[in-house]
C-alpha cells in the first residue's frame, strides 16, 4: 500500500485541492441555496470519480491493489448523476448524500492506514476516524441549511488540508532512497574478503 501511495501521491494533491476549492466555495457563502451546493458537489464528484478511475486502471495493470479505488469511483458517480441530474431530489437529501459520503470515505480511509506503515499510518487513521465522527455528527444532529452549509465547507477544508500534507509526505518518502543493511553489509563483507585474497 506504501508503494501504491507513493507512486500516486499527486492523486492525493488532485483530491486534496478539488476539496478545497468546494470547502471554500461553502465555506465563503454560507447563505448559497442548497440546489446551488449540490450543483457544485456533482462538478467535485465527476472530477474525482474521472481521477480515482484513472488511477483504478493503473493500479490493475500493475497488479497493485485497485478495487479501493473501484469503489470510490462508484460512490462518486453515483453522487455526481443525483447532483446533475436530479438536483431537487438531491438537495431533499443533501445531509444523507454527505453522511454517506464521509462515513464511505472514513471507513477507507481507516482501512488504507491499518494496510499503510510509518509515521503516515497514525495521520492516515486519525483523518479516516474524524470523517466518521463527522458522519456520525451529521446523521444525528440535523441543522438549519446555512449552518450545514458551514459545517460542510469547514470539513472538507479540514480533509483537503490533511490530503495535501499527506501527499506532501508521501511524495517525500516516495523520492527518498532506501538502503538494504542486509546488502550493505553482504557489500562490505565481500569487499573485505577481496582485500583478503590481495
Amino acid at each position: 500500500m506504501r508503494s501504491l501511495l507513493a507512486r500516486y501521491w499527486w492523486s492525493l494533491t488532485l483530491r486534496g485541492l478539488f476539496l478545497l476549492i468546494f470547502g471554500l466555495i461553502a465555506l465563503t457563502a454560507p447563505n448559497m441555496s442548497t440546489e446551488t451546493l449540490v450543483l457544485y458537489l456533482g462538478f467535485l464528484s465527476v472530477s474525482m470519480a474521472l481521477l480515482f478511475g484513472f488511477v483504478g486502471w493503473q493500479s490493475f495493470r500493475r497488479k497493485m491493489i485497485w478495487w479501493p479505488f473501484l469503489l470510490f469511483t462508484l460512490l462518486d458517480v453515483v453522487i455526481a448523476y443525483y447532483c446533475l441530474f436530479n438536483t431537487a431530489f438531491a438537495a431533499n437529501i443533501f445531509l444523507l448524500i454527505i453522511g454517506s459520503w464521509a462515513l464511505f470515505m472514513g471507513a477507507a480511509i481507516i482501512f488504507i492506514g491499518l494496510k499503510s506503515s510509518g509515521t503516515g499510518r497514525v495521520l492516515i487513521i486519525i483523518n479516516g476516524s474524524l470523517s466518521v465522527a463527522f458522519s456520525m455528527f451529521i446523521f444525528f444532529n440535523p441543522l438549519k441549511s446555512t449552518a450545514v452549509n458551514f459545517m460542510v465547507g469547514f470539513y472538507t477544508i479540514l480533509l483537503s488540508l490533511f490530503l495535501l500534507y499527506l501527499s506532501y509526505r508521501v511524495a517525500k518518502m516516495g523520492n527518498t532512497p532506501t538502503v538494504d543493511a542486509d546488502a550493505l553489509e553482504a557489500g562490505e563483507m565481500s569487499h573485505e574478503s577481496d582485500q583478503d585474497a590481495i
